[in-house]
């Protein structure tokens, strides 16, 4: 049903019958995307019933255009704001490359591209965006950090019914929030920016999508979740050469080494939001790629509470953190996914 609206609205578009109309495989999110052609250029096609978060994914879009980002432009949206039509950025996403190529040059110059592009967004939006226009959170603050320790708690401990003392756990979870609302620098975070929201083209650069979750927040959350993201499986010395890479576009040592300062924290948090994402997806929903990528959440997280000296502030914690590591929840996981 919504292939032949998608189609129609496309087709009204580009004014005649396109050559080519085919959906795209889905990922996490309920949108639909199509690739449409009109016989000589392709478009990205989405249908989003969500109207909300079209509206920020239409602002942002927006926004970056004006300052010239590397992100799509919207070329059209429908009167009832739940299709539009972007421009068609490259066949493959920068996650699709690091599962396929052999060398890691290229790699590494794709990485660096984006964490460029990703600092040069991040700098040319300061001051430019208006936050109440955001999808769910405004800001990174403590409502969206608490939501994403209950996330982790509800959808992966909580599902693989591992022990823990609420109490404690909770009053643990409240004292990160108080330390992650705390750090600097603050500007736009993008949310959900991993290689699979990155598109290459033929000339290899790259291009940012999916950014619809965007607000205010830490500037090192993104980096987080780009070199450490489980998928990717970057070696500790190839994200420690891009952390590097990273601060070295800044010319200021006190905003490095505030970043620095925030980077456990930070690592902490979205490896426990991401373990909560792979948790709903995955343990519940049965969703492939969510599937496979537990192990190595898993691995994040547990080789962080292991080497990080202030993981001391929450045994509690800790301990169920190591509890993930067990033979019972990786036979538990077994059971739910097989």
């Amino acid at each position: 049903m919504q292939h032949e609206k998608a189609q129609k609205f496309f087709e009204d578009y580009i004014g005649r019958p396109s050559t080519s109309f085919i959906s795209l495989a889905p990922s996490g999110s309920a949108r639909q995307n199509f690739i449409g052609e009109d016989g000589v250029r392709r478009f990205i096609v989405t249908y989003n019933d969500n109207l909300r978060e079209n509206e920020a994914f239409f602002y942002f879009s927006e926004v970056f255009s004006e300052l010239k980002l590397n992100t799509p432009k919207i070329l059209n949206i429908s009167e009832d704001r739940d299709l539009y039509i972007q421009e068609y950025l490259g066949t493959h996403t920068l996650s699709e490359i690091i599962g396929q190529e052999q060398g890691e040059a290229r790699i590494k110059e794709l990485v660096k591209k984006s964490l460029l592009h990703l600092f040069t967004l991040q700098n040319k939006a300061k001051n430019k965006v208006d936050f109440s226009k955001t999808y769910e959170y405004e800001a990174y603050d403590a409502l969206p950090i608490m939501h994403d320790l209950y996330y982790f708690k509800n959808f992966m401990a909580d599902v693989l019914e591992l022990p823990y003392h609420k109490s404690t756990l909770l009053k643990e979870f409240k004292q990160l929030t108080d330390q992650v609302t705390t750090l600097h620098p603050k500007g736009i975070m993008l949310r959900d920016f991993q290689s699979r929201n990155i598109m290459v083209d033929a000339q290899d650069d790259v291009y940012f999508i999916d950014y619809q979750g965007a607000m205010e927040g830490p500037l090192m959350y993104d980096v987080v979740s780009f070199l450490f993201q489980a998928k990717a499986n970057f070696t500790p010395s190839f994200r420690a050469d891009m952390l590097k890479y990273y601060y070295g576009l800044y010319q200021d040592q006190k905003t490095v080494d505030a970043l620095r300062y925030s980077l456990k924290p930070i690592m902490l948090m979205r490896f426990l939001q991401v373990l909560g994402a792979y948790g709903f997806r995955g343990l519940v929903q049965h969703k492939e790629h969510f599937i496979k990528s537990i192990p190595q959440g898993i691995k994040n997280v547990s080789e962080l509470s292991q080497t990080w000296p202030d993981m001391a502030q929450f045994p509690e914690l800790t301990n169920l953190i190591e509890c993930l590591t067990s033979a019972e929840a990786s036979h538990k996981i077994d059971q739910l996914t097989s």
